[in-house]
């Protein structure tokens, strides 16, 4: 169930998205994890809590994230790089499907002696890789920005493991969402409008659920309720997210797997 040539080429294939991902991911990081000081100058703190609590839930911006740097990195700023770095993920994994369908190389793909769910567990392995070095990256950079730099005495390292470790399951899921639905799309473009409307999706889905009691069901359905930035910063990460985000990958690449091998190229 595994070819080392598809990955390696997918790998390849891959690189410079990559590359250009991180590098949009470490302009957030080095624009707001910087500016933390000049916040903390401006009076933040102060001037949140006179900002509407629905508001503030809603954003995520409470006055203890603008007082703490492990909080404000872990909470806040690393709530939107999720917001990146899932759409990311989504049209990392989704691309490596539909691509094939989009260029016409599914014809040859798929006619070697190799079975299509070994095609795309092969796939899913080079998904895997790929972002797991795209959140490495984003963690050393982290640990730079706030450890070296903004905060060396009080930026905790292991606290930003724990949320950036969150992050990282977060885009495996996100990855494993797009596994499942990829093989029913025929167009690159249809998977990135998805990925998009998915990657904010989820986001709003979590910003309304803390924004309205009446819908605190729907935190249920996003990424970000279950990475749990914040607990994570704040030394306590959720062991359900822990669980459920690596269950939906796998879950996610099974479903694809089984979709992709009743999949008619030829309609």
């Amino acid at each position: 169930m595994f070819n080392g040539n598809i990955s390696t080429t997918e790998i390849s294939l891959n690189r410079r998205g990559l590359m250009t991902w991180t590098l949009i991911v470490i302009a957030v990081i080095l624009l707001y994890l910087g500016s933390f000081v000049f916040m903390e100058d401006l009076g933040m703190v102060e001037m949140i809590e006179d900002y509407p609590d629905a508001f503030i839930a809603g954003l995520g911006m409470t006055p203890e994230m603008f007082a703490d740097i492990n909080l404000y990195h872990g909470g806040l700023v690393l709530m939107y790089v999720l917001l990146l770095a899932s759409i990311y993920s989504m049209m990392l994994a989704g691309g490596m499907i539909t691509r094939d369908v989009d260029l016409g190389t599914v014809e040859f793909l798929y006619t070697r002696p190799v079975s299509r769910p070994a095609i795309l567990v092969s796939k899913a392995f080079s998904f895997l890789v790929l972002i797991t070095l795209f959140w490495i990256a984003i963690y050393l950079v982290s640990i730079a920005v706030g450890g070296f730099w903004v905060a060396p005495a009080v930026f905790d390292i292991y606290a930003q493991f724990a949320a950036h470790l969150m992050g990282y399951l977060a885009c495996l899921a996100a990855g494993g969402i797009a596994f499942a639905l990829a093989p029913l799309l025929n167009r690159t473009q249809s998977l990135t409008s998805l990925a998009i409307g998915l990657g904010f999706g989820f986001f709003l889905l979590n910003s309304l659920a803390s924004m309205y009691g009446q819908l605190d069901f729907l935190k249920y359905l996003s990424l970000h309720y279950y990475a749990d930035l914040s607990g994570a910063a704040a030394g306590e990460p959720f062991i359900t997210g822990m669980v459920v985000l690596p269950a939906v990958f796998g879950t996610g690449v099974a479903v694809g797997a089984a979709l992709i091998r009743k999949k008619d190229f030829t309609a």
